[in-house]
């Protein structure tokens, strides 16, 4: 699972969490270690953009966020094309590929945060 946040010109580190993403993963590896963190630094105006994979709408997912204060913005189910992050993510993806030589997951992590 690849992570990361913009706000203005304000951005989080690329994060890159190896194997299987579930709910409690989610909540500890990247909401709490990641979003929260930078949610709250950069004030009560950041509203955080996810899809609604199951991770990400758990019940515990969401009483997290709210019991955190922070603002989720409301997703339509199964609308990939909506979601400008996604396009971001594969030109990201293009980038890595064009200039670096990726034969393993450590090479596609060291190519991603290059880029």
């Amino acid at each position: 699972m690849v992570w990361g946040g913009i706000v203005g010109n304000r951005k989080t580190d690329l994060v890159i969490l190896q194997g299987n993403i579930n709910i409690q993963r989610y909540v500890a590896d990247v909401l709490n270690a990641y979003a929260l963190p930078f949610t709250h630094q950069h004030g009560p105006g950041v509203t955080l953009m996810q899809d609604n994979a199951r991770p990400h709408v758990a019940r515990v997912t969401t009483q997290f966020l709210q019991q955190n204060n922070v603002n989720v913005m409301p997703w339509p189910s199964v609308s990939p094309d909506l979601n400008p992050i996604e396009h971001i993510w594969d030109q990201l993806g293009r980038k890595a590929r064009a200039n670096h030589q990726i034969d393993n997951v450590r090479d596609l992590t060291r190519a991603l945060q290059q880029e």
